[in-house]
């Protein structure tokens, strides 16, 4: 039976989800999704990729936005999935996993031997559901706040859920999507809100060895917003935190959460 209580709430057929399908997390916020056209093409782009046809994309979104009322505050996932006809299932709760004073404490983040693949064996711009190399990489991160992955070259790719950022001599530097980082739709919104501010932007392969001499570093996706970067493999990243310009984007995004 699916749980259904105050705080979770699973609406959709009772299938069980393989890991052929696809997702989007929404944030939302006053009722509403943010950022709804942007999570909605994305997730038409990932169907149409992995091959889902034709499904029933009116109803997902009439239960998205309804969901989104019912809550009020929190999140909303929707999930997709193959077996005879397309399958969707929504998934909501009203929290948010990041709180104020463990955004403030800053992430520790740890980078992990498990390779990430996409961009060569897989479709990186599409967000699916298998997660098995995600699971290994959070078991071998152990208890950092994140686990950074690299790709073939030895180029960092992102996080397990999240994107990448650091600055260096006035310049914002995030992986491009063909070495396998998902292009976020928080990624885009901070890239949008740094080039408004007059920060120079630059989607370019980095190596560790560019990040753990950074100036300040974060990460972003739709819940946790811009989260600082305390430290990677035990180095500590720049001398406040947050950053000055990471602070800037924080409030940029209207994101900045005190403890």
């Amino acid at each position: 039976a699916m749980p259904r209580s105050p705080e979770r709430f699973l609406v959709g057929p009772p299938a069980p989800f393989d890991a052929s399908g696809v997702f989007e997390t929404c944030r939302v916020a006053g009722g509403k999704v943010l950022h709804l056209k942007a999570h909605w093409e994305r997730l038409e782009h990932s169907a149409r990729t992995v091959g889902l046809g034709r499904w029933p994309a009116a109803p997902v979104r009439r239960g998205l936005e309804r969901e989104a009322a019912r809550i009020g505050e929190g999140f909303v996932r929707v999930l997709l999935a193959r077996g005879g006809s397309p399958r969707w299932r929504l998934h909501s709760e009203r929290r948010i996993p990041y709180s104020g004073r463990r955004i403030f404490r800053g992430a520790s983040v740890t980078t992990v031997p498990t390779r990430w693949p996409a961009g060569e064996s897989g479709p990186a711009l599409a967000k699916m559901s298998e997660r098995l190399l995600g699971i290994l990489c959070r078991i071998e991160g152990g208890d950092a706040d994140e686990a950074l992955r690299m790709g073939p070259g030895g180029f960092l790719t992102e996080g397990t859920v999240s994107n990448l950022f650091f600055v260096r001599s006035g310049v914002l530097q995030t992986p491009p999507s063909w070495v396998g980082a998902l292009e976020g739709v928080t990624r885009a919104e901070v890239i949008a809100a740094a080039r408004r501010l007059g920060l120079v932007v630059r989607e370019t392969p980095f190596s560790r060895h560019e990040l753990f001499n950074a100036e300040e570093a974060f990460l972003t996706n739709v819940l946790m917003a811009v989260f600082p970067v305390r430290q990677v493999d035990g180095r500590r990243i720049g001398k406040r935190l947050p950053g000055p310009w990471t602070g800037k984007l924080m409030r940029a995004l209207g994101e900045e959460r005190k403890p």
